[in-house]
């Protein structure tokens, strides 16, 4: 009798404790700005030989704004100052947040490539382009854990805690080149989930490190067309690994940090044969939050109540 009485105090305490363990700033208006080292890449399969092939960028730009149940992004990438050939990159996003939802619609252009570790190929694939709308849907299980705190910086997670995030992802792919004077261009559907989890440890009232781990299964559907409008289509299996490494401070007015990712991916186009792509990059992030302008209240105001958000 004594353990269950026990077991009850301990489990209403940490529930008194967490209650106020996630601070929300949906009132305010945030704009936040990120440079990352990410870059573009993939495999190009040619006689069962793979050549990896980069965009040519040295950094990615990043500007965002959230309020309320809505964020926009956009990003840029200027090409490297050491180089002749030119990449070209431009992406956005539309965050939508519905309690513990958040869902992501992605748009992402990306031409002009080159074989890695191979300055005589720089011009090889200056024509090469990939275009791709994805979707991501993620529920956060744990509503003592905030996923906004880390990604979206509206909210503010001032309790260690951590939680599984299911997350679907869902998207097409144009992959199109000139070869021979021939357009040739591969589309592509990908549907995974990912069963990612994340851990924030808060420390001293302002500063938090997290950590997340995400394993993907899926599946990706392809067609491959030409001038001459023939086709091949394939069915392949798509594995992929995600890990981040997040450290920073958070305030009522501020936001800023820094993160390290990993991500592995792979495609199995053969039962004995995958195409494995690995890369890490890192992330320098800031972000300032501040009273809405009055206009820009009455009409998430209007939307919420039409809604009912």
């Amino acid at each position: 009798m004594k353990y269950t009485l026990l077991l009850f105090s301990i489990f209403f305490i940490t529930l008194a404790n967490s209650q106020n363990s996630v601070l929300s700033f949906r009132e305010k208006l945030l704009l936040k700005s990120n440079i990352n080292t990410q870059s573009e890449s993939f495999s190009i399969q040619n006689d069962e030989q793979s050549v990896l092939v980069n965009a040519n960028n040295t950094y990615r730009l990043e500007v965002a704004a959230n309020y309320k149940f809505l964020g926009l992004k956009v990003g840029f990438s200027p090409s490297s100052q050491n180089s002749n050939f030119k990449s070209k990159f431009v992406n956005y996003q539309l965050n939508i947040f519905i309690k513990q939802w958040i869902q992501s619609i992605e748009y992402r252009k990306v031409q002009g490539f080159y074989q890695e570790n191979n300055a005589l190929l720089l011009a090889q694939f200056p024509k090469l382009k990939t275009t791709s709308w994805m979707g991501t849907t993620s529920y956060v299980l744990n509503d003592n854990f905030s996923l906004k705190h880390l990604t979206h910086l509206n909210e503010w997670q001032r309790e260690t805690a951590g939680s599984f995030v299911p997350t679907l992802k869902y998207g097409f792919n144009r992959l199109s080149n000139i070869i021979d004077n021939q357009k040739v261009a591969e589309n592509s559907f990908d549907i995974s989930i990912a069963p990612a989890y994340y851990y924030t440890w808060a420390f001293k009232e302002h500063w938090f490190i997290s950590s997340s781990i995400a394993p993907a299964i899926g599946v990706r559907f392809t067609t491959e067309k030409r001038d001459d409008v023939s086709y091949t289509k394939n069915t392949f299996v798509t594995r992929a690994l995600d890990l981040t490494l997040q450290f920073g401070y958070t305030s009522e007015t501020i936001s800023a940090g820094a993160s390290f990712n990993f991500d592995s991916n792979a495609v199995n186009k053969k039962l004995t044969q995958s195409v494995v792509t690995d890369k890490s990059y890192a992330s320098l992030y800031f972000g300032y939050r501040f009273t809405a302008p009055s206009f820009l209240k009455r009409t998430a105001k209007s939307i919420e109540d039409r809604l009912n958000l």
